[in-house]
């Protein structure tokens, strides 16, 4: 079973206050990204993330000073980081691409249930006990965490993990949610490293990169045949008794789209997951050219022996299914849901 390549190119209330934005600060807009923006006066910068669950109207806005320079007065913020940070825990494989992609790696030093690091880097460095497990993302191992002693606490946004977070908030260790993962756009998600970029102290070194990001995919979206008649895409695999697959305006879709296929549930107006009779999707499906991320199956015969169904879908029959189940760290980590943020294109 192939392995996807090119052919799939494959945000507490808004704050609780009313102030406006500082006469002093500069906002920095994004070009894909939907999910933060950065306001910038030369001496600090106001991060500010939203969309970090779907349909969230929640923001968050975290003052970023470096050591040594005095609070500004009179707004208040959910969170101070003070930067550059140094010493990470992450809670998601994503800000580990986000790290490696400016050469920070060193900066992560704990992370939860670190068997899912796919990173050949990070896992050497937790080998080394440089990078420590801290338990599970909804429950970190409180005494573990303080041991570690970090600057930041990356999180993502689900509602188990916040009141985590709000302990070690009281501790006096500050957290974010990147919500890269709630962007469509596959640049979008990839746009989030400038996030990275001004905790780090790194802003240039992520606009440089972000840009080269860029580049790159456009370049190879471009190199795709601009045929009329464009390949039938079907997605995703049986679950109990449903059949889920993105919905149309997902990430994956625009990934499809992108590609210069025609996936079969593009006119759909879900970002999330679709839950659909079996017996739909072998109606629409059956005759697709392509069929891509089938879950975690990994050979045609592991498919087969799962449902009888699957064996009638012309991709089973044609062989033309790409998975990214088949690329995996070391301890099982899937590749794809690591550094796909980063690298659209894998």
């Amino acid at each position: 079973m192939k392995k996807i390549q090119t052919i799939i190119l494959l945000s507490w209330l808004i704050i609780g206050c009313t102030s406006s934005r500082s006469k002093d600060t500069t906002p920095t807009s994004t070009q894909y990204a939907q999910g933060f923006s950065i306001e910038t006066n030369g001496i600090y910068d106001i991060l500010i993330l939203k969309n970090i669950v779907p349909n969230s109207q929640t923001a968050f806005r975290y003052l970023l000073i470096a050591d040594g320079i005095e609070l500004p007065k009179g707004e208040p913020y959910d969170g101070i980081i003070r930067t550059p940070v140094k010493r990470i825990i992450a809670c998601s494989t994503t800000h580990i691409a986000f790290l490696e992609e400016l050469d920070a790696i060193e900066t992560l030093v704990g992370f939860p249930e670190t068997d899912y690091i796919s990173s050949s880097e990070a896992r050497k460095r937790i080998a080394e006990g440089k990078i420590i497990d801290v338990s599970k993302s909804q429950q970190l191992n409180v005494e573990r965490v303080l041991e570690l002693n970090p600057d930041l606490i990356l999180s993502f946004g689900v509602e188990s993990i916040d009141g985590s977070l709000k302990r070690f908030n009281k501790m006096g260790i500050p957290s974010a949610f990147i919500g890269e993962w709630n962007e469509q756009n596959p640049l979008g998600r990839a746009e989030w490293i400038k996030v990275f970029g001004a905790l780090l102290g790194k802003k240039k070194e992520a606009d440089e990169r972000f840009k080269s990001i860029e580049e790159k995919y456009i370049e190879i979206q471009n190199s795709i045949p601009n045929i009329k008649t464009k390949p039938t895409v079907l997605a995703g695999a049986i679950y109990q008794d449903a059949w889920y697959l993105p919905g149309g305006n997902s990430y994956l879709a625009q990934l499809f789209k992108d590609a210069n296929t025609n996936y079969l549930w593009k006119d759909d107006t879900q970002t999330g997951s679709l839950a659909l009779s079996i017996e739909t999707v072998l109606e629409k499906g059956q005759q697709a050219d392509y069929w891509f991320a089938p879950g975690q199956h990994t050979s045609y015969s592991i498919l087969e022996e799962e449902h009888v169904l699957y064996s009638k879908f012309e991709a089973t029959q044609t062989k033309r299914i790409f998975t990214y189940a088949r690329s995996k760290g070391s301890t099982g980590g899937l590749l794809f849901f690591e550094s796909g943020a980063t690298r659209p294109w894998l």
